[in-house]
């Protein structure tokens, strides 16, 4: 019984540690600013900035995706996140396209491009609308 105890605890913990390299560098986001811009002179049209907890962990879920392609198709805004004010790490995203939405950030060096589902679509859009909940 002791034994499985064991396998089960240390299960847990390997499970709890597994977190991507992607949740690690932003996990510390404190505050968020999100910058939407018009093609093709990628010039700021619009500026949301947040410091609600819940909108950064969910902006963060949504970056944290599965692996994309890494598409050539532009981009229409940037999320930079900050920790005490200080920048911790920026991603381009891609929206309006539907065959083409995606995130793509550096971390440690390495380029990710997640996929963009949904509910991260209706989120980027609402905001760029004009809609302020989370």
């Amino acid at each position: 019984m002791r034994f499985l105890l064991l396998i089960v605890t240390l299960s847990f913990l390997v499970a709890c540690s597994n977190d991507s390299a992607i949740s690690k560098q932003l996990s510390g986001s404190d505050s968020l600013v999100i910058h939407f811009t018009a093609a093709p002179s990628d010039s700021i049209i619009k500026t949301v900035v947040t410091a609600e907890p819940n909108a950064i962990k969910k902006i963060i879920q949504f970056v944290d995706a599965k692996k994309a392609a890494e598409y050539k198709c532009g981009y229409d805004g940037q999320l930079i996140f900050f920790s005490k004010g200080q920048e911790i790490n920026d991603a381009s995203f891609k929206y309006t396209e539907e065959d083409c939405r995606h995130f793509l950030l550096e971390v440690d060096g390495k380029l990710y491009s997640t996929s963009m589902n949904n509910e991260a679509y209706n989120f980027l859009k609402g905001l760029a609308e004009g809609k302020n909940w989370y």
